[in-house]
């Protein structure tokens, strides 16, 4: 067995002096690397969290709005039903009109067919 030199030992001893400054650049690198990562992150979680309470204030907007016109709809519901009855009851009344014409005119006929003059 060879002793080593001083000489040797202090080589030996600056490479792995070297080694280790290298390695802990790289760790600071790392850090570095993360910590922009992070800071890019946490940016992103803010923007995100800035854009879901834009689109809350605005949907509660839309709340207010529809409760502030859900009374006009009631109104336009009530009117639609009444527009839909008047319409089947003015289809009744047609109905009946044209029966009603329909014998008139039955009944000048016959008139008519028998007595051989107009009706009166």
């Amino acid at each position: 067995m060879t002793r080593e030199s001083m000489a040797e030992r202090q080589v030996r001893l600056e490479e792995q002096i070297k080694a280790m400054v290298a390695s802990l650049a790289v760790l600071t690198q790392q850090g570095h690397e993360a910590a922009e990562s992070r800071r890019r992150g946490y940016e992103a979680a803010e923007a995100m969290r800035l854009e879901i309470l834009g689109i809350k204030h605005r949907l509660d907007g839309l709340e207010k709005s529809v409760d502030g016109i859900r009374p006009t709809t009631a109104e336009l519901e009530r009117v639609r039903d009444r527009v839909m009855f008047a319409g089947r009851l003015g289809q009744m009344m047609w109905g009946v009109g044209k029966a009603l014409l329909a014998a008139a005119a039955g009944a000048a006929g016959y008139w008519y067919a028998m007595t051989g003059r107009p009706p009166p």
